[in-house]
């Protein structure tokens, strides 16, 4: 397991790179192995943002 430390800003600049990636991939159907990834990604930014003060 990787531990990684973001501040605010670098966490909230990488959430806007995977959402983009995301919303690329959604509009294409792209069903490839990356979008589970992204989308683990996405759901761990958000909880860590959410508890970040």
């Amino acid at each position: 397991m990787i531990h990684v430390e973001l501040e605010r800003i670098e966490a909230l600049e990488l959430l806007g790179m995977v959402l983009a990636h995301l919303n690329d991939a959604e509009a294409v159907g792209d069903l490839s192995p990356r979008v589970p990834t992204l989308m683990g990604i996405r759901d761990k930014l958000a909880t860590s943002l959410g508890g970040m003060q």
